[in-house]
């Protein structure tokens, strides 16, 4: 809560994804991170290095390595010291499909906050991908979770069409022959 209403306050675009939009829109289950998506550009750098530093010291704030990341539009870590929760912020790039996932991202109540998380499209697209990528398979799995739940309510048209336009396809498939009883 504390991240979403710094992000808010200093007028920084962002969405929650990864694991936590999983658990919102799929199943409960546990994890090591909260991963945003945020929208900096470097002409601001300076203007959010001076907000971050305004931060309490529950968190660790590596300001070079933020700065680094807004410059590659990578991504950097902040870590809450009383909990050692890691909060991952991975830059919006101007990739089409992260662009159009940021467009989509739905405003929804978590925590008594309105918080912003990706749309349950664009959480099973972005986990198939990362799947590919990496061929771990809870990736796999948490796409077939949030499908399984929220296949009935999904945009068809913009999820099969990015389907196909990031060649998931298969994946898509492995997708469907899990047997999610096996993962609860």
């Amino acid at each position: 809560k504390k991240i979403t209403s710094f992000l808010e306050i200093n007028k920084i675009s962002y969405m929650i994804t990864g694991a936590w939009s999983v658990i919102y829109y799929g199943r409960p289950r546990a994890s090591h991170d909260i991963d945003f998506v945020v929208e900096i550009n470097k002409e601001d750098i300076e203007k959010i290095i001076s907000a971050i530093k305004q931060l309490s010291d529950d968190f660790l704030v590596p300001i070079d390595d933020i700065k680094e990341a807004i410059i590659r539009k990578d991504m950097f870590n902040v870590v809450h010291l009383p909990s050692m929760l890691k909060l991952d912020f991975w830059l919006l790039t101007d990739e089409p499909f992260d662009r159009s996932r940021f467009l989509r991202r739905q405003k929804v109540k978590i925590l008594n906050q309105l918080m912003y998380v990706s749309s349950p499209e664009d959480t099973i697209i972005q986990k198939l991908r990362w799947y590919r990528e990496s061929k771990i398979e809870k990736h796999l799995v948490d796409a077939a979770f949030v499908y399984q739940i929220q296949k009935e309510n999904l945009d068809k048209r913009y999820f099969n069409s990015w389907i196909e336009k990031l060649e998931l396809g298969e994946y898509l498939k492995e997708l469907s022959r899990l047997n999610l009883e096996d993962y609860l």
